[in-house]
């Protein structure tokens, strides 16, 4: 759907002549059909594709009236109808299909039938429906294929109350459609009978691709050459051009296309200043986590290394040094596929060029006129010489003709060409060293600023100095406006000075375009005012992060982690400055409180290099602000399996709390020290750390620090077989946090107390805390305590002989753990796995599934645990038995060189369960 009242241009629906009085109001459910391939019918059959077009048209309606469907418009083979019920919209659906399937079609030819269906509450006209509910039902029409019906999360959910006897729906993953800001989960509807498995929808395969503020006008030369550069095998494609010309729209507009048969991600680098984070931003992007024993760079390649996979690097000119990132990405990853923008070619040797000159004059015209008609403005004929001068002017530069189009709000186009032959604030030219049109780009640039009053120049200063953009709130407290502030921001976002968009959270959030932010932060440094600017930024987030640590702790972590992901480069830009400045004491602050967010997002690489620098910096810090430095430093290495790193970082820690008098901060550290101790197997010196945690706890009589004490030594316990006492530990630590109003500590402790149980083979016990582990871990969308939490439950599952809860279960852990990269439990998800199917009887795969398992286990050095110990002694004499020893061996060591995700998929075939392998 692409006009304002919500109806589609793909498949047009005729305006009906009568009154809609007849279709219900209100909740109702749309559901859109259409014949695939009736072109090539019509080819196919010549005149006779009428009366195709006619039994199917009868048909569906017989079908529609027997349901109680209402006919909206129909145009050629398109249907459109509603219906109050959803379970109507699917009885219908079914009864189409089967007709169509039973129907003797001329020439032997099939007639494939797509459908969609969505729920919503559409305003009724005199025409029929309108808004977005109309646009989406019909997007979902638009990516399903013939003879497959598709729905949304919505009608799902009423499908829940309103079951349709002996049909299903399959889960198809969360989808992005053309034209909607935010992605949809889709099912589909499966019935014996009806054919069920189809390709992959046509949808935008999950890409998270920005909104496009205007169709790409022009270029079609160079999108066909680089579709045609990726299709021919070129590995790297490299946009350049001039600042302004269109390089990141461009590269929008590849990416767009591809993701609706591959994966694609898209990484903005334009807020990055140092080329080593490069890694980290394609990580977040592609969703990799380091995890201990795999690195963030392995876990990425495993991500990008998906056929097809195509990355889009934006904005490269100003990271010299992330050439060589590029190359590591390419080599780490066979099959990936590099689209970048840059200024610069990137000089490498399997790189090709493609070099964006500016629009032709008659295509910038073109773009000028759609520019002043999205602001409502029609050019009349009239004024077609003074645009095409204008844009001639202006080089062509999409950005520049952008900037001066705004304008047509407050001047015509003879004026605005006028404001240009006089000389308004485009004389002034950027460094002699940069190319002419970019010099003509900031004269464009410089020329805007002119219209604008002094305090609109500031506001839009201040805007300049955040990192990824910021909230409305933000810009206000930055740059300390007056009372003109929100006058003057709606002129900058009209101007196209600002851009202005709604974050996921439904909070509007403000942007620069890259060379416009650049330009204003020159200006910023020229007059002396960038340090006033980044000073008061940095203090926005230096409280920022302060108040989030409070929160981190509290029962809305969940949002705040979102939060401050939104926010991570300011956060970013916030250290830097701070440090930069010598504010050390105030950087060291920011980054320790961030501790759980590194943590939880998996920053722990960079929350290191932040604190390395300020530890190291010849700076006075507090003895306090030092002491916390150095235990999150220490918390964070030993996130990744480096304690011999962590130790002395946090027994320093520890030294510096005691002579400060913090004794709370001296319970953390020593139950650190004892998890370390632990780690290298000194079970005297843990137990002895452990203890005293425990008394100088008890003695401030405070639960948060108890509760970690006791967790400590509980570990200790564990470590010493003594279960009971384990058991114990945990107990009372658990009953502490749950008075803490912290649901991660709550879900941590309730799944150590799981596992626990689960050793000492008390399955009621081990089932009840680790249930409780994975409802509030999936309610926090923490991975890594519903991945151990699902792993557990499954294994329980699998002592009761509940096969398919446990393969459920174990699939669901086995694809969290391969997503964050933890190959360790990865490795005990599949023994579980290959325990579920021998006790199915399917003994080569159970025997491959743990010669899988040896694999990555032998790979890693570690030895076997004892959850894997009792799956392999119950069900390793069954296989043997049934197999015998040499046909089991033989499968055993070919599930050494399997791939994982086909042992699954291969199980769940003959379980008839879903896998999820992802």
């Amino acid at each position: 759907m692409d006009d304002a009242q919500g109806r589609c241009n793909t498949r047009p629906v005729s305006s009906a002549p009568r009154q809609r009085h007849d279709l219900p109001a209100g909740t109702v459910t749309l559901l859109f059909t259409d014949i695939e391939g009736s072109t090539q019918l019509l080819r196919q059959l010549g005149d006779a594709y009428a009366d195709v077009q006619d039994r199917h048209r009868r048909l569906a309606r017989e079908a529609f009236a027997r349901h109680g469907g209402h006919e909206v418009d129909t145009q050629g083979d398109a249907f459109m109808v509603s219906f109050s019920r959803a379970a109507d919209a699917v009885a219908a659906a079914v009864s189409v299909q089967r007709a169509l399937a039973g129907e003797r079609w001329p020439g032997g030819v099939q007639v494939s039938v797509r459908m969609g269906m969505h729920t919503g509450a559409p305003s009724l006209v005199a025409e029929g429906y309108v808004g977005l509910d109309v646009v989406r039902a019909s997007r979902i029409c638009s990516v399903a294929h013939g003879g497959q019906v598709v729905l949304s999360q919505a009608t799902r959910n009423l499908l829940a109350d309103e079951p349709l006897p002996g049909g299903s729906l399959r889960s198809l993953g969360v989808h992005r459609l053309k034209d909607l800001p935010s992605v949809e989960p889709l099912f589909q509807l499966v019935v014996p009978g009806l054919r069920d498995a189809f390709p992959p929808l046509r949808t935008l395969a999950g890409a998270t691709l920005p909104s496009l503020h205007h169709r790409l006008v022009g270029r079609r030369e160079e999108l066909a050459h680089i579709d045609a550069l990726l299709a021919g095998g070129v590995q790297l494609v490299t946009i350049c051009g001039a600042g302004g010309a269109g390089k990141s729209r461009l590269a929008l507009e590849v990416a767009a296309n591809a993701a609706e048969t591959r994966p694609v991600y898209l990484v903005g680098l334009a807020s990055i200043s140092d080329a080593g984070l490069v890694p980290d931003a394609v990580a977040r992007a592609t969703g990799a986590r380091e995890n201990p024993g795999r690195t963030l760079v392995e876990a990425t390649a495993d991500v990008l290394s998906a056929p097809g996979t195509l990355l889009v690097l934006d904005n490269l000119e100003h990271l010299p040094g992330a050439a060589q990132q590029v190359v590591d990405l390419l080599e780490g990853s066979p099959g990936l596929e590099i689209l970048a923008t840059s200024r610069a070619p990137l000089r490498l040797a399997r790189e090709r060029v493609v070099a964006l000159e500016p629009l032709p004059v008659d295509d910038a015209v073109t773009l000028f006129a759609e520019l002043a008609e999205s602001r409502g403005i029609r050019l009349p004929a009239h004024t077609e010489p003074a645009v095409r001068e204008i844009c001639h002017r202006l080089d062509g530069l999409p950005l520049a003709i952008e900037l001066v189009a705004a304008r047509l709000t407050v001047l015509s186009p003879s004026a605005l060409l006028q404001g240009i032959e006089s000389g308004l604030a485009l004389t002034a030219e950027g460094p002699i060293d940069l190319p002419e049109r970019q010099r003509t780009l900031r004269s464009a640039i410089d020329w805007s600023y002119g219209l604008l009053s002094a305090s609109q120049r500031e506001l839009h200063q201040a805007v300049s100095v955040f990192a990824g953009g910021c909230t409305v709130d933000d810009a206000r407290a930055v740059s300390r406006s007056n009372g003109s502030f929100f006058t003057d921001l709606e002129a900058l976002v009209t101007g196209s000075l600002i851009r202005s968009d709604v974050a996921a959270d439904g909070e509007g959030r403000l942007s620069l375009l890259e060379t416009v932010r650049r330009y204003a932060l020159d200006e910023l440094e020229a007059a002396g005012r960038i340090g006033e600017l980044r000073d008061r930024h940095a203090e926005r987030f230096l409280a920022l992060a302060e108040r989030a640590e409070a929160e981190l702790s509290g029962p809305r972590q969940a949002a705040w982690l979102e939060q401050l992901e939104r926010e991570h480069d300011n956060l970013r830009a916030a250290i830097d400055w701070l440090l930069a400045a010598g504010r050390v004491d105030d950087a060291l602050r920011a980054v320790s409180a961030l501790g759980r967010f590194w943590r939880a997002h998996a920053h722990i690489r960079e929350a290191r290099a932040w604190l390395a620098a300020g530890l190291e910096a010849d700076a006075d810090v507090e003895p306090l602000t030092r002491a916390k430095a150095l235990w999150t430093a220490g918390r964070q290495a030993s996130a990744q399996g480096d304690y011999a790193t962590a130790e002395p970082l946090v027994q320093e820690a520890l030294e510096l709390f005691r002579a400060t008098g913090a004794q709370r901060d001296v319970v953390f550290a020593l139950a650190e020290l004892c998890t370390l101790a632990s780690q290298r197997e000194d079970l005297d010196e843990a137990e002895r750390t452990a203890r005293e945690a425990v008394e100088i706890a008890r003695t401030l009589g405070d639960p948060r620090a108890i509760s970690a004490a006791l967790t400590s030594l509980a570990g200790v316990a564990q470590d010493q077989s003594d279960y009971e006492h384990v058991r114990s530990l945990f107990g009372e630590s658990l009953a502490l946090r749950r008075t803490l109003d912290d649901p991660l500590l709550v879900a941590s402790t309730a799944y150590n107390l799981g596992l626990a149980a689960l050793l000492a083979e008390d399955l009621e016990t081990a089932a009840t805390a680790l249930e409780e582990s994975l409802t509030l871990a999936r309610e926090l969308g923490e991975s890594i305590y519903t991945a151990g939490s699902a792993c557990a439950l499954g294994e329980i599952a699998l002592a009761r002989g509940e096969a398919a809860t446990a393969f459920e279960l174990l699939s669901e852990s086995l694809a969290l753990y391969t997503a964050l990269g933890h190959d360790r439990v990865r490795a005990e998800c599949l023994y579980g796995i290959g325990g579920v199917a021998a006790s199915e009887g399917l003994l080569t795969e159970a025997a491959q599934l743990w010669g899988c398992a040896d694999a990555i286990r032998e790979g890693l050095g570690f030895a076997l645990v004892g959850e894997e110990r009792q799956i392999l002694e119950r069900f390793q004499d069954v296989v043997l038995d049934g197999l015998g020893q040499g046909a089991a061996a033989a499968a055993r060591r070919a599930g050494r060189a399997a791939a994982v995700d086909e042992l699954v998929t291969a199980v769940a075939g003959r379980l008839g369960a879903p896998a999820r392998v992802e």
